[in-house]
């Protein structure tokens, strides 16, 4: 007969915050997350539930239930991450491990329990062990997935085993909602009178099927073991790495950049047999007196090419300083990517999109790639908000348009105030950062409105490009609706 442990991991979320030493849970804390359009709590740490914040409360209530709640939104990303990292730790429990998204894992033990002394003794182990982990976890374990995890998740105990062939009689006392139905079923069941799965096995399957659909017939079939629901694991994702151990330490920086191109060279290769590019590869370069020397280098698209790799590791193993020497070394590709092979050319374009890539990474792995900005087109009338910043990295491939009309190549952002000589429109003679200038020829104006929905200064604007003797062509700006005519320099044009 088969056996079944379900974890759970009911504060996911939050215990990834407490493997971080995260400073704000030492007062009342609470990630929340959007639902219909309305901020709620989610997981509240002990301090926040002392103050009376509780799961499942708008965050305005929770707020003014306690004002020095802190909050932070959840990252389901970050989380996911974390759920697979210990659905690769659970291989020490079962070598049949199964990922019950987004916060729990189910483990085939069949065969497997007498190797920890018994189901009880390996579900203290692992509750031991989670800890261990800062993670907080509950544990069930029965015949079929379906009531593992029913117990896992809505007994009032961390750990709760129901005997083999006994799976009905085990989940009698709990609620309906632990058959994993959707909200709606759940709620029909209910306003029917019907709370627990007792209450189920006493009105036959045709009547359930036919009031309230085929899925509550599924679910309760397969939770009790009367239709086949087995564990079905996935293989762990595969790891590009390699590692080489040396007889003796060296301690040349020429020698350890030989070791780094050999390394490189086993995973790059992996990788473009698997059609896989890399983000960020990890170097461990582990001395012999003072232990490891961790290093990381980004690239702007995914890499499969040894020369790269070795390229940007070049200038940060420059500073390495190794008194006595380093025996071992590791290198490991992250962030990991499907790619799609392309054949080399000579175009200039692409030349100039791999210089363009290349001046990145080097750039960010110097400075940080979130220091590498450019400018990329935005959709707008006012020039202004024509161009936003972005880090060059997520830009990608930019092809800015022409304008419609002629735009300065610099803009001041505010305009900077000048002082009229000879009035006219625009001025025949004015004064700007200390120099006076005198307009020869003049075109406008260009009259752009206000974003009414966003803007708060919403006067009308007139611009006019105006070249003057002394030979600078400047951008000025006035506010024609405005009483008092003043002037101002809104670009420069080349």
């Amino acid at each position: 007969m088969p056996r079944i442990l379900s974890i759970w991991l009911p504060q996911l979320p939050l215990d990834r915050l407490v493997r971080q030493d995260d400073a704000r849970l030492t007062g009342p804390f609470a990630i929340t997350h959007e639902e219909r359009n309305t901020w709620r709590v989610a997981h509240p740490n002990v301090a926040a539930l002392m103050a009376g914040v509780g799961a499942g409360q708008p965050l305005a209530d929770a707020r003014a239930i306690c004002p020095d709640l802190l909050t932070e939104p959840s990252e389901p990303l970050r989380e996911s991450l974390l759920l697979r990292a210990l659905w690769r730790w659970a291989d020490c429990l079962s070598p049949r491990v199964a990922l019950d998204a987004p916060d729990g894992l189910l483990l085939d033990i069949t065969g497997c329990a007498h190797l920890f002394g018994g189901e009880a003794q390996m579900s203290t182990y692992a509750l031991t062990r989670l800890g261990d982990l800062s993670m907080t976890s509950q544990i069930g374990i029965a015949d079929t997935k379906g009531a593992a995890r029913a117990l896992a998740r809505f007994s009032r105990q961390n750990s709760e085993i129901s005997e083999p062939g006994n799976t009905g009689a085990a989940l009698k006392h709990l609620p309906i909602a632990a058959l994993g139905l959707p909200e709606q079923t759940i709620s029909d069941l209910a306003r029917s009178g019907l709370t627990t799965i007792a209450q189920l096995y006493e009105i036959k399957s045709s009547e359930l099927a036919r009031r309230y659909g085929l899925e509550l017939i599924k679910s309760l079939s397969a939770a009790t073991g009367q239709t086949p629901d087995p564990v079905t694991p996935k293989a762990a994702d595969p790891v590009y790495a390699a590692r080489m151990t040396l007889p003796e330490p060296v301690g040349l920086v020429s020698d350890v950049e030989g070791v780094l191109e050999r390394l490189a060279n086993a995973v790059c290769a992996r990788l473009e047999r698997d059609q896989k590019g890399a983000r960020q590869f990890q170097l461990i370069v582990r001395s012999v007196n003072a232990g490891d020397h961790p290093f990381q280098i980004g690239f702007a698209s995914p890499c499969f090419q040894p020369a790269p790799v070795v390229r940007q590791f070049s200038y940060p193993l420059s500073k390495l300083k190794l008194e006595f020497g380093a025996d071992w070394f590791r290198l490991a590709a992250s962030h990991v990517e499907s790619i799609r092979l392309r054949q080399s050319t000579m175009e200039e374009d692409t030349k100039h999109a791999d210089q363009r890539t290349r001046l990145i990474e080097t750039l960010g792995n110097r400075i940080g790639f979130d220091h590498v900005r450019v400018f990329v087109p935005r959709e707008s009338h006012l020039p202004e908000y024509e161009f936003e910043q972005v880090e060059a990295v997520q830009a990608g491939a930019t092809s800015w348009s022409a304008p419609p009309r002629a735009r300065p190549v610099r803009l001041f952002n505010p305009p900077e105030y000048v002082r009229v000589g000879i009035a006219g429109r625009p001025p025949v003679s004015f004064n700007w950062r200390g120099l006076v200038f005198t307009a020869e020829h003049a075109e406008g104006p260009e009259r752009l409105t206000p974003r009414w929905h966003v803007d708060k200064d919403l006067r009308t604007r007139d611009y006019w490009k105006v070249q003057t003797i002394e030979g600078r062509r400047l951008w000025l700006l006035t506010y024609p609706a405005s009483p008092v005519q003043d002037w101002y320099v809104a670009g420069e044009f080349p």
